[in-house]
């Protein structure tokens, strides 16, 4: 998938009381280190995600462990994670 395949980006919260889910939390806190061009940290404990390899309903996972500290930093394209997990749902049916 490319930039150009990415879905419609809805605007991220601006301010924290808007923030009503975990996607929304998520979506707030990139927002915000992107435009301080800040990296997030986190401190996980036993936490295992499985990341899809490729955008396809078979697609195979890469099973991702985390145990300790997690810094992500934002690159120049963000979409909400909220679009990327309904582009995902819509590309299963």
């Amino acid at each position: 998938m490319t930039t150009a395949d990415a879905p419609t980006s809805s605007e991220p919260a601006t301010d924290p009381s808007e923030v009503d889910d975990w996607l929304d939390l998520i979506d707030y806190l990139t927002s915000e280190a992107a435009e301080r061009n800040q990296a997030l940290e986190c401190e996980l404990d036993e936490v295992s995600v499985d990341v899809p390899m490729r955008m396809s309903p078979d697609a195979r996972t890469a099973n991702w462990r985390f145990d300790g500290g997690v810094t992500m930093s934002v690159g120049e394209v963000r979409v909400p994670l909220r679009d990327w997990m309904q582009y995902w749902e819509r590309s299963s049916d």
